[in-house]
C-alpha cells in the first residue's frame, strides 16, 4: 500500500504525554497539602476516574465539559475529602499547558517522514490551547502541515465526522492514500477503522491486541514504524 497522507495523534504517540500527567497531578496534589502518601493514592484514584469520563465522552455519552468539572470532585469524593475540584483543575491545566515532554525520538521520525514526502496531519482529542502549546514548544509544528484538534472542530474520534472534516478539506486525500497513526485503541484505531483508513498502532507498552478492534499494523518503536513507512 502507497501511503501520501499520515494523520498522527499527539498524546503518547509523539508527546510523552502520560509522564507529563503524573509530573503534573503529583504536583497539584503536593501544592494542595497532600502527603507523599496520600499524593500517590489520589493519583492512582484520578487516572482511573478520568479514563472513564474520556471514554464516555468518545463514545458520546457526556458533555467534554462534565470531565474538567467534575473529575476532581470525584477523586476527593472518593478520598473522603471535602475540597473545590476546580482549584484542583485550573491549576492541574497549568501544569498541562507547560507538560512540553517528547517521546525518544519522535522529532527525528518526522523529520525523516517529511523528507520521505509524506504529508503530515495531526489529528488529536484534547484542549486546543493546550495542545498548540505543546506543538510549539516542542518544535513539531513545522512539520505538520495541518492540525486538527477535537476541541476546536467541535467532534472528537474516534466519531467519523472527525475524519470527514480533514478530509473535506484535501480533496487529494482518499481512503487508500491516508494511515491513521496512533496509540489509542478506542480513539485512534477505531477512528480510523470507522473512516475506512488503514491504521497503525503505536504499542509501545506491547499491549495485547484487542480482538474487537484489528490495526492494519502494530509496531512497538519508531525504528520498526520507520521500516513500514520507508
Amino acid at each position: 500500500m502507497t501511503y501520501k497522507y499520515l494523520i498522527f495523534d499527539l498524546d503518547d504517540t509523539l508527546f510523552d504525554f502520560k509522564g507529563g500527567e503524573m509530573a503534573g497531578l503529583e504536583n497539584v496534589f503536593m501544592n494542595h497539602g497532600f502527603s507523599s502518601d496520600l499524593t500517590q493514592k489520589a493519583m492512582a484514584i484520578y487516572v482511573e476516574i478520568n479514563r472513564g469520563l474520556w471514554a464516555a465522552f468518545e463514545k458520546g455519552e457526556i458533555e467534554k465539559s462534565e470531565i474538567h468539572e467534575t473529575r476532581f470532585d470525584r477523586v476527593l469524593a472518593q478520598l473522603g475529602l471535602s475540597g473545590d475540584g476546580l482549584s484542583f483543575e485550573k491549576d492541574y491545566r497549568q501544569e498541562l499547558n507547560h507538560n512540553y515532554r517528547l517521546l525518544k525520538g519522535a522529532e527525528s521520525l518526522l523529520k525523516d517522514l517529511q523528507t520521505a514526502g509524506y504529508h503530515l496531519i495531526a489529528g488529536t482529542n484534547g484542549e486546543a490551547q493546550t495542545q498548540h502549546l505543546r506543538l510549539e514548544h516542542t518544535g513539531l509544528r513545522p512539520y505538520f502541515e495541518q492540525v486538527y484538534i477535537s476541541d476546536e472542530i467541535g467532534v472528537a474520534k474516534p466519531n467519523k465526522v472527525f475524519f470527514d472534516i480533514i478530509f473535506g478539506e484535501n480533496p487529494a486525500m482518499s481512503q487508500t492514500n491516508t494511515l491513521m497513526i496512533g496509540d489509542g485503541v478506542a480513539s485512534d484505531m477505531l477512528g480510523g477503522q470507522n473512516a475506512g483508513l488503514d491504521t497503525m498502532w503505536v504499542n509501545f507498552k506491547d499491549l495485547p491486541t484487542p480482538s474487537s478492534i484489528q490495526p492494519t499494523y502494530t509496531v512497538a518503536s519508531y525504528a520498526a514504524l520507520r521500516e513500514v513507512l520507508i
